[in-house]
């Protein structure tokens, strides 16, 4: 019985550890009050993980990254999220295999203390692990959110009403993604 107690209050209390930190994965600062939420938004992420994929092992300079998810983020902030059309993690034949992919967006950390948002592209053969495809870290910025056009083209929101975008797509000669230009024209 005291093996039965004991065990269940570790379970509670690294549930409980969880919790506070994702609490405490993002903050809003309430000044200057006319910025949008994610302009004045910092972000601390905590896992060692993302996917299953060890932070070293995507970047041997980061500590931690946490790939965004709506549960992370205060509820007020939810609403522009929601309302955005985009997403935190889209689904797609990206580099026109047959092998389906996922893209992601989050924020590391490096172990110097550096933090900035991240686009992932990973790759999912059925019945074995995840796969990299695809890795871009976007020093300085933090927030970002995703959408796939028709052509494959992975576009990454920097805000969420503003055309700070960029976007990456599958470039077949090279065999790799490449940026692409979304200008108007």
């Amino acid at each position: 019985m005291k093996r039965i107690l004991l065990v269940s209050s570790l379970v509670l209390l690294s549930a409980a550890a969880g919790r506070a930190q994702s609490n405490d994965f993002v903050n809003i600062a309430p000044e200057p009050a006319g910025y949008a939420w994610w302009l004045r938004a910092e972000f601390h992420p905590f896992e060692t993980q993302v996917r299953g994929i060890p932070v070293g092992q995507l970047r041997a300079t980061w500590c931690k990254a946490t790939e965004f998810r709506k549960d992370l983020f205060p509820p007020e902030s939810l609403p522009d999220i929601e309302e955005s059309g985009a997403s935190f993690t889209i689904d797609g034949f990206f580099d026109g295999s047959k092998t389906r992919q996922t893209a992601l967006i989050g924020v590391y950390e490096t172990c110097g203390g550096e933090r900035g948002s991240f686009l992932l592209v990973l790759a999912r053969p059925s019945e074995q692990p995840p796969v990299v495809r695809f890795l871009h870290e976007m020093p300085r910025l933090q927030f970002g959110m995703l959408k796939a056009l028709r052509d494959s083209t992975i576009v990454v929101f920097h805000c969420l009403s503003c055309d700070n975008v960029s976007g990456y797509r599958w470039d077949k000669s090279k065999k790799r993604f490449v940026p692409r230009s979304l200008g108007a024209g």
